[in-house]
């Protein structure tokens, strides 16, 4: 059943700000480390899709004590938060598990980055990329415009199934399709190869040699994926932000982050279709 979706505004500072993903407060430059630490320094503590403004009451470089400034989140110990420290260039993204809490407080421990298991692309997919004006993004996240992501792959889906699809479309508020969106689904795209998958994200490549304006910007992915031999297809057409773009001696890379990420059906179908 098509899933109508409001973007977080935090994806704005996604598309204008550098996310740097450290595990410790030593890997935060020296003033901004300072500011932090001496409580001066405003963090965002990201919780369910909802942002808490919080500040540091004590800490070392792998745990910290967080004491929440208005409202308080339900938390619960061993449950997962996202701590983000803001600059004009970069936001600092550490993630935290939660250890104890009491009243306003918190007690977390920094842990890794999570890298998701990234399916590995067999042979050559050939898949066709369009870039997205901003300003259509901003129409998203702003809420003027709504993501609607359609797909026939979710744990109500019936089994064995043949032919999977997942679509992202945008939409107005009186959910039809936003004209200049429609002009970019119908354009021919840049062909590129698609290299691996993610529920959160894809890393496509072309030999080509390309520049980009910026190295962040939103996107449209979209390609079928075939195997004949076994009658099993994944038609798909998705919301991006880039992360990276990479030039090599053999071509041009890209790392996208989804819109929102993907159901995990999707990488199941994947795995069966590519195995």
């Amino acid at each position: 059943m098509p899933e109508k979706i409001a973007l977080p505004a935090y994806l704005r500072e996604t598309l204008y700000k550098k996310n740097l993903q450290i595990n410790s407060l030593d890997r935060l430059p020296g003033s901004l480390k300072k500011e932090v630490l001496s409580g001066k320094r405003l963090l965002l503590v990201f919780h369910n899709g909802r942002v808490f403004p919080a500040t540091l009451k004590k800490a070392t470089s792998r745990a910290a004590l967080l004491a929440f400034v208005k409202e308080v989140p339900r938390l619960e110990p061993r449950e997962n938060l996202l701590v983000v420290i803001a600059t004009s260039a970069a936001r600092y993204v550490l993630q935290g598990i939660v250890r104890q809490t009491a009243g306003n407080l918190v007690q977390i421990d920094f842990v890794n980055p999570r890298v998701e298991s990234r399916l590995k692309v067999p042979g050559e997919r050939v898949i066709f990329f369009s870039t997205l004006p901003v300003e259509l993004f901003e129409a998203l996240i702003s809420g003027k415009y709504f993501l609607l992501r359609d797909t026939n792959l979710s744990r109500e889906s019936p089994g064995h199934l043949k032919k999977g699809y997942v679509y992202d479309l945008i939409i107005d508020e009186n959910e039809s399709l936003v004209e200049e969106f429609e002009k970019i689904m119908a354009s021919s795209g840049q062909i590129f190869t698609l290299r691996d998958l993610s529920r959160g994200g894809a890393c496509v490549y072309t030999r080509k040699t390309l520049s980009f304006e910026k190295e962040t910007f939103p996107l449209y992915l979209r390609g079928s994926l075939e195997n004949p031999e076994r009658d099993l297809a994944l038609n798909l057409g998705l919301i991006g932000l880039s992360r990276e773009v990479r030039v090599r001696e053999d071509g041009t890379y890209v790392h996208i982050m989804w819109a929102r990420k993907l159901p995990e059906e999707v990488i199941l179908f994947l795995e069966e279709l590519f195995s």
